[in-house]
């Protein structure tokens, strides 16, 4: 499928937007791949082995959320192994991500599960977000419909 994105800039911040009809294909086909990535190197990590059965559930919008709204899985923000350490990876991908943000290149909106408002894709575009003290961000939400 070919993505039809637009540019809304928010805040400080350019995002690369799809049209609803667009939203949870692009999903199913580039967030599904990178969560079954994760899970065949991190099969203990739970949050994505329950994203993976959550998303295909899901309906997505495009709603503007005010950054505080959003709640971090603390599994996932604690998450280690004796070769991995997430907040050693995020902070080197939020400093890479910085760089090139600051240089105008444009963001996905968050990925937002609905119910309780719990992030499930785009940790170090919250982290450099919060870091440029964003109030209000691009998410698409997911609700089970």
């Amino acid at each position: 499928m070919k993505f039809k994105w637009k540019y809304r800039k928010l805040g400080d911040f350019t995002y690369n937007i799809l049209p609803r009809t667009q939203i949870k294909p692009f999903l199913m086909e580039q967030l599904k791949r990178e969560w079954e990535t994760d899970h065949a190197e991190f099969p203990d990590q739970y949050s994505t082995i329950e994203w993976l059965a959550l998303l295909p559930q899901m309906e997505f919008s495009l709603e503007i959320l005010g950054l505080g709204e959003i709640n971090l899985r603390q599994d996932v923000m604690s998450y280690r192994n004796d070769t991995y350490d997430f907040m050693t990876s995020l902070r080197e991908r939020a400093n890479e991500r910085k760089e090139s943000l600051l240089h105008g290149v444009s963001i996905e909106p968050l990925v937002v599960n609905g119910d309780g408002m719990e992030l499930m894709d785009g940790y170090t575009r919250y982290i450099v977000l919060k870091e440029y003290q964003q109030e209000n961000v691009y998410a698409y939400v997911g609700r089970i419909s």
